[in-house]
C-alpha cells in the first residue's frame, strides 16, 4: 500500500492567502473611503452653521444696504471658518440676493459652501 499524504499544496497554500490579501484590501479601501465621505459631511455640516449664522446677522443688521465683498470668520466645532459675502442687488428695488460662500483656508479659496438667500429692508425710512 501506498502512503499518500492528504492537505494542501503549497501552491494552493499561497493562492488561498493571495485571495484573502486582496479582500482585506478592498475592505480597508471601503472603509477609508466611508471615513473620508464622513469627514466631508462633518465639514459641510460646520460650515453651513457658519454660513446660515451670516445670513441671520446680515437680515437682522439695521445697516442697509447690505455691504458687498465683506469678510470675515467665526470659529465652529474648534475650528476658524473664513466667510465672504456676495450682494447682488435685484430688479426690485430694495431687495437684494445675498451669497455666503464658507472657505477653510484664510485664502478664500475652494468654497467648502455657499449659501443664498433674498432679503428686503424691513423699516423703509
Amino acid at each position: 500500500m501506498k502512503n499518500k499524504s492528504v492537505g494542501f499544496t503549497l501552491l494552493e497554500v499561497m493562492v488561498a492567502l493571495s485571495i484573502c490579501a486582496m479582500a482585506g484590501i478592498a475592505a480597508m479601501q471601503v472603509a477609508g473611503q466611508h471615513i473620508n465621505h464622513l469627514s466631508i459631511v462633518e465639514q459641510q455640516a460646520y460650515a453651513s452653521w457658519v454660513a446660515e449664522n451670516q445670513l441671520a446677522e446680515i437680515t437682522l443688521s439695521d445697516k442697509w444696504p447690505p455691504k458687498n465683498n465683506k469678510k470675515g470668520n467665526e470659529e465652529q466645532a474648534g475650528h476658524k471658518w473664513y466667510w465672504q459675502q456676495k450682494v447682488v442687488k435685484t430688479e426690485t428695488a430694495d431687495f437684494y440676493q445675498v451669497t455666503v460662500i464658507v472657505f477653510e483656508s484664510e485664502k478664500y479659496q475652494e468654497a467648502v459652501y455657499e449659501l443664498s438667500t433674498y432679503i428686503t429692508k424691513s423699516n423703509p425710512k
